[in-house]
């Protein structure tokens, strides 16, 4: 017998106004409507939305929680922001953020849902992230040969170089460290 397997994942948001989704998701975003049930006439809306491979639900109901957030990936994020630019000039831009230094694009709905689109870095930066890799070890290594604690991931970056989520990610690679990560925030668990 095969094992089970999870295939999808559909969010839902709650929303406050079915127009200003339609305003939002569909008019703004590009998202379609698949398919939108009332009750009855009047009573509050539920509506499943798509764009390309990313489906979700949108529901009026009252008793849905809100806010939410999704991150969604993206494969060309300059396209995208440039087509919402165009249907409401200015209204996105790129940022690059913490702790994995890629592009993205924060989207908040009228009811305080969040989209967050996450784009790709360029080869070159995926090349350079790599090249990191190997000097992040041993500038862990040396600190742990010499008897000092882990160093956070900050201290990697500052030492290495700019990419704060490899150096979390090369720190994971090391035994110990959730532990010692644990210790060093206070008893939280990671």
């Amino acid at each position: 017998m095969e094992k089970p397997r999870i295939n999808s994942m559909v969010p839902v948001f709650g929303i406050d106004s079915y127009e200003d989704a339609v305003a939002h998701y569909v008019e703004w975003l590009g998202f379609k409507i698949d398919w939108e049930w009332r009750q009855a006439p009047g009573q509050p809306v539920v509506m499943a939305i798509s764009r390309d491979e990313v489906a979700f639900m949108l529901n009026e109901h009252p008793d849905t929680p809100r806010p939410c957030q999704v991150h969604l990936k993206v494969t060309d994020i300059e396209g995208l922001a440039a087509e919402w630019n165009i249907r409401r000039p200015g209204s996105v831009k790129i940022r690059i953020g913490e702790p994995y230094e890629f592009p993205d694009l924060p989207i908040s709905d009228p009811s305080g849902n969040q989209l967050i689109f996450e784009g790709e870095n360029s080869d070159e930066e995926k090349e350079a992230r790599k090249a990191n890799v190997p000097k992040m070890r041993a500038y862990i290594q040396n600190q742990l040969d010499t008897g000092k604690p882990f160093p956070t991931p900050e201290e990697v970056r500052a030492a290495i170089g700019p990419d704060l989520g490899t150096a979390i990610e090369v720190l994971n690679e090391f035994p110990g460290y959730g532990e010692a990560y644990d210790a060093l925030r206070g008893g939280e668990k990671s």
